[in-house]
């Protein structure tokens, strides 16, 4: 690895580990990337009385929740009349308990994560689509000269992700079963800044990354030996915003304001890359230079029941649900 993409993976790591020890927010950053919306009473934009006009969002820093961080920062949730302040949290499961808990009002959420959720009855909606994801965005990574060339070689080998029963295994089985293969992988759950180096030295045989990691992983000598984000997984719905049931029930107007900012801030990153890649650095840890070689995943900037119902049905069908699950019931204003 140069020393010029070894800073930037220490810094990702540093910055990482802070957030996580400290909770920090992203609050207090700006940008001039655009002009803010101008911000409106407490009737939401699209009409009716905000129920409150005070929600806290959790989410972490990745570059699938550039759009509600940018929200806060530009002004479009004030637009809406809405005081939202973003709290960086440790994991979906973290937020999901803050949620619950009725620490946080809304919270960043993977639609895998999200099924198997609501399969074990957690009271929780979903209130505004993500992203989807993206060819290359993620990978199965190996060192250079590892004798591994494709998944059937993984065949008895530990393979490191961030979550097990989560994006990294989940997608890869799909693409296991998508080529027909017969192979048994040891998954080790290893945080995501630590999976380059496990590789490395050899405590893993190979490891499934995401961006930014996938840039970090290519910048420092290793190969990637398959795209789990192809096959039944290609373009698959994989993130977006949740909230309570009984949040999104009592506060229907204050859900559907959220709603909108977050849409029209993905409408207008997507209509500007070069914005979108600029504001990335603001509120996370990737470098300038970083963030302009990254795969950015599919923002969407509608919501759908057939979104939410590509992921369910994906795990049912690789066995990590028991039982069939309708996605409709979930789905606010879809």
């Amino acid at each position: 690895m140069t020393n010029r993409w070894s800073r930037f993976v220490l810094l990702l790591v540093a910055v990482a580990l802070t957030a996580a020890a400290c909770g920090d927010d992203a609050s207090d950053t700006t940008t001039t990337a655009a002009a803010a919306p101008e911000a409106s009473s407490t009737t939401a934009g699209g009409g009716g009385e905000l129920e409150t006009t005070t929600m806290t969002a959790g989410a972490l820093p990745l570059v699938d929740f550039a759009p509600l961080f940018y929200a806060e920062v530009m002004g479009y949730f004030e637009a809406e009349g809405l005081d939202v302040t973003v709290e960086v949290v440790q994991s979906g499961p973290v937020a999901a308990q803050l949620l619950l808990a009725g620490d946080i009002d809304a919270s960043f959420i993977n639609w895998l994560s999200f099924s198997a959720a609501v399969s074990n009855d957690a009271p929780l909606v979903v209130v505004a689509n993500g992203t989807h994801l993206a060819d290359g965005q993620g990978g199965v990574f190996v060192t250079a000269d590892s004798p591994l060339t494709s998944l059937e070689d993984l065949d008895g080998k530990s393979v490191a992700t961030n979550s097990i029963g989560n994006v990294g295994d989940i997608t890869i089985e799909a693409l296991i079963a998508d080529e027909g293969l017969d192979v048994e992988i040891d998954y080790v759950e290893v945080a995501f800044p630590e999976i380059i180096p496990a590789i490395e030295s050899g405590s893993v045989d190979a490891g499934f990354l995401t961006e930014p990691f996938t840039t970090f992983a290519q910048v420092s000598g290793l190969r990637s030996i398959a795209d789990p984000y192809t096959g039944s997984a290609k373009n698959l719905p994989i993130a977006g915003y949740m909230a309570t049931a009984q949040f999104a029930a009592e506060n229907p107007n204050t859900t559907a304001a959220f709603r909108r900012a977050i849409e029209a801030a993905t409408a207008d990153l997507l209509a500007d890359e070069d914005a979108l890649r600029a504001f990335i650095p603001v509120y996370s840890a990737v470098p300038e230079e970083a963030a302009q070689a990254l795969i950015l995943p599919l923002y969407q900037t509608t919501l759908t029941v057939e979104d939410l119902q590509r992921p369910a049905d994906l795990m049912f069908d690789l066995r990590y649900l028991d039982e069939p699950l309708d996605m409709s019931p979930f789905v606010i204003n879809g």
